[in-house]
């Protein structure tokens, strides 16, 4: 899994809300910091997510946890697995999740197919997501992670007129997550500050000033004048 998000509208059809015998899934509140769900819990819900960020991780067999993924509105969790959930899923921000039981899932597609149909597109748009993240790791520098990272989050927060979207998660969070270490993601985003490409406002507060350049280095350019290092 990659950073996904999507438009998964609800999973009842508008004919089955006119119907009393047909509930919609609940609405669980987790607060951040808290867990979805953890590695090896069963797998008899999925999840949609309403509102919020988390992030997908998975430990190794060194006992430290590796960061495979970061989630937010649309998006569907729980669909990697089979029985046990391989990954575990916390809470960045304040997050609303509908749970939707497994043994449901089928029921609920038969009765909407529209639904049906976004399930399946929300399926595509995850395993495109992962399949990118796998080309990006050993493909791409420093600078072009950051700037892929980047232009991902802000089209998935809808980044105001002006370019700015909140940065929910923690650097140590986006260096796990793109194989990098920490101090190269902070002296990348200081650079890119003192370029000119983003505005940070705050730890937790961006904006994009030079997508042009942004997107010529995600795409495996180069910007004129960068450093085209490799650090890791």
């Amino acid at each position: 899994m990659c950073i996904a998000g999507g438009a998964v509208s609800a999973f009842i059809g508008a004919q089955d809300r006119t119907d009393p015998a047909v509930r919609q899934p609940a609405l669980k509140t987790v607060p951040a910091h808290d867990h979805v769900f953890f590695e090896g819990d069963a797998r008899d819900c999925l999840y949609v997510v309403e509102s919020g960020w988390v992030k997908l991780y998975r430990t190794l067999v060194d006992g430290q946890r590796q960061i495979v993924g970061f989630a937010n509105r649309g998006s569907i969790l729980g669909l990697e697995s089979d029985v046990e959930h391989a990954n575990g899923c916390e809470a960045i921000t304040d997050v609303k999740v509908r749970v939707v039981p497994i043994a449901r899932v089928t029921e609920i597609c038969l009765r909407d197919g529209a639904l049906a149909d976004q399930l399946l597109r929300q399926v595509g748009r995850q395993l495109g997501a992962a399949q990118a993240q796998l080309a990006a790791v050993g493909a791409q520098s420093a600078e072009q992670k950051v700037a892929n990272f980047l232009l991902t989050i802000s089209d998935l927060c809808d980044a105001q007129p002006d370019g700015s979207f909140d940065l929910p998660m923690r650097r140590g969070d986006m260096a796990e997550f793109l194989g990098l270490r920490l101090e190269t993601v902070s002296r990348k985003m200081t650079e890119f500050h003192r370029r000119g490409w983003i505005a940070m406002t705050s730890l937790y507060r961006c904006a994009i000033r030079r997508r042009d350049i942004l997107e010529e280095l995600a795409m495996g350019g180069e910007a004129e004048g960068s450093p085209a290092g490799r650090a890791a």
